[in-house]
């Protein structure tokens, strides 16, 4: 009786192990999500609004989840103080800290850190063009994600079953 029990809970541990990562990529598909929203709303200051840098970041820190609120309102402030530093310095700085705490894939953590140096051009109509193919690039990553994502969570969730009956048969 208590081998049964100790086979199920086996299990269920591994699944559970499984239902962690297979969570995780799902968070990491929303957070490049939120990012492609994020640079949508740039787009639409910069474009349509014709707002310079620092007033789309706080126009943008409203509108926006934390932890991007608050780093939207710092490069705001610090580009507003202007000690000499670019755009994509200062957005650099206040992303990286986001960053550390998201689980998105490392490709999309290195596009987030270098979006600032892509639009940190004085000309509007180059601000316009780097930020759609930014865009695109990061649609593109989206929709790899996705795919993968089917994919990984089925393999992801077999093989923590099985992981966890074959634990179960070796310990028997």
């Amino acid at each position: 009786m208590l081998r049964l029990l100790g086979i199920g809970l086996l299990s269920a541990g591994c699944m559970g192990i499984g239902w962690t990562w297979k969570e995780r990529l799902r968070k990491g598909l929303e957070e490049s999500y939120e990012v492609w929203r994020i640079l949508k709303m740039f787009q639409s200051e910069i474009i349509y609004s014709r707002a310079p840098l620092p007033e789309a970041c706080l126009q943008i820190a409203g509108r926006v989840p934390e932890p991007y609120g608050e780093a939207f309102l710092e490069i705001h402030k610090e580009m507003l103080v202007n000690r000499g530093t670019t755009f994509g310095e200062v957005w650099r700085r206040q992303m990286e800290g986001c960053a550390g705490k998201l689980v998105m894939p490392v490709e999309e953590k290195k596009r987030l850190l270098g979006f600032g140096s892509c639009v940190g051009f004085m000309d509007g109509q180059v601000q316009a063009q780097m930020l759609e193919q930014h865009i695109r690039r990061l649609e593109l990553s989206i929709e790899r994600q996705e795919k993968e994502m089917v994919n990984k969570s089925r393999v992801i969730m077999s093989l923590s079953v099985m992981g966890g009956f074959m634990l179960a048969v070796i310990l028997i």
